[in-house]
């Protein structure tokens, strides 16, 4: 596939936000976000809300901000006020200015986060005070919190429920992350060939996407035998690990549009599956297929697992999880099975306007043998839609 096939196949929406210099959510779309924060502050009676983040983990700082934390980030939420923003380093405060909203007041932190900017937060607090937390704090600021006895409720859960529900804007941006991550699979199936090892894999996927704008976040490979064979999963890191023509790779492959992500996940090979490759396949792909068919607003975790038993009838099982939110953050649900729980949601129903990846890794029982399968889905009031346009199923070159 010729690069740049899924990138001109976009929408002409995406297309003129993907060429914009610096793409920007709207104004509007800034003012939702930060009434869903109000919300927080009013329900649950919070003097204010802080958010820290540093070396990139996190996302919050970016959605509520427009800011993409690099060094370190600390913002301070008031009801019915400007966020207060203060970055690390001084030199990247020029960029920021470029980011950020018009709902945001913009500081150098003087590297003093916790020694200065910090301690005027919370001067004014007693100890009847309470403060909402988004993110990590560490610990120079936990003390400061204990010594004023300021009462504090973490409220990621409500942030990390407010990124399960997507906006037409952000919807746009997954499209564009998702036609990135197609680019970066095309690539690597294009240009596979046996005597490359994992590390060149990773280099071929990347120059899928880098030059269409997009940036990795996940270049996962698992390399076996395929008739001798002792992974059932992809690996985190790669490897000097030669590829063979006898060998079966699967791939896990997310490349990001500014924080917002894509994921596909495939089998690749040089050969016809063998049985046991193919009744792993044929059992992945069917449910895949059946999830898919009926996520809609409102499935409950009951109907999927339903569907999900069919992969322990046999001697299967997996070993990643089966389903998991995503863009934002790896969001809720995560489910898994009953041979390899995730977490619990008790009365758990999807909603319209999720974005979630159905990824059946089906392995056998004893772990030597796994396939991948799936990608990021679109759920909408009566259906879901597929946001990849990458070709489904085992991939033979």
């Amino acid at each position: 596939m010729i690069n740049g096939y899924f990138i001109q196949n976009l929408d002409d929406k995406s297309k003129e936000i993907l060429n914009t210099k610096y793409p920007l959510f709207s104004e509007n779309e800034y003012k939702r976000r930060i009434a869903l924060l109000e919300d927080i502050l009013n329900q649950k009676k919070l003097d204010k809300i802080i958010i820290y983040e540093a070396i990139g983990s996190g996302s919050a700082m970016q959605y509520f901000t427009g800011w993409h934390t690099t060094q370190e980030a600390l913002a301070e939420i008031n009801s019915g006020e400007k966020i207060n923003l203060y970055v690390e380093h001084y030199n990247h405060l020029p960029m920021a200015e470029t980011l950020i909203n018009e709902s945001t007041n913009l500081y150098w932190g003087e590297r003093m986060l916790s020694q200065k900017i910090f301690p005027k937060m919370i001067d004014s607090l007693g100890k009847d005070s309470t403060i909402g937390i988004i993110g990590r704090l560490p610990y120079s600021y936990i003390k400061q919190i204990q010594e004023k006895n300021i009462k504090v409720i973490d409220v990621f859960s409500d942030y990390n429920l407010m990124r399960s529900i997507k906006s037409d804007e952000e919807l746009s941006w997954l499209k564009i992350a998702a036609a990135l991550t197609d680019e970066g699979i095309s690539s690597l199936t294009t240009n596979l060939k046996p005597g490359l090892n994992e590390h060149e894999m990773s280099q071929i996927t990347q120059s899928g996407y880098l030059k269409h704008g997009g940036h990795k976040i996940i270049n996962f490979f698992g390399i076996t035998n395929m008739d001798h064979p002792d992974n059932c999963v992809p690996y985190q890191y790669t490897s000097n690990k030669t590829i063979t023509k006898d060998d079966i790779i699967t791939t896990e492959i997310s490349s990001h549009f500014w924080n917002y992500p894509g994921q596909v996940l495939r089998s690749i090979g040089f050969k016809k599956m063998n049985t046991l490759y193919s009744e792993l396949h044929a059992v992945g792909d069917e449910v895949f297929k059946s999830i898919f068919s009926i996520l809609k607003d409102g499935t409950s975790i009951d109907e999927i697992n339903d569907i999900s038993s069919t992969i322990e009838d046999g001697s299967f099982s997996i070993w990643d999880d089966l389903i998991h939110g995503y863009g934002g953050g790896y969001l809720d649900p995560v489910i898994g099975t009953k041979s390899r729980p995730a977490s619990h949601y008790p009365d758990f129903k999807f909603k319209e306007n999720m974005t979630v990846v159905i990824q059946p890794n089906i392995i056998t029982r004893d772990h030597k043998a796994g396939i991948q399968t799936g990608e990021l889905v679109h759920i909408q009031k009566n259906r879901a839609v597929r946001l990849h346009n990458f070709t489904q199923g085992y991939i033979q070159i």
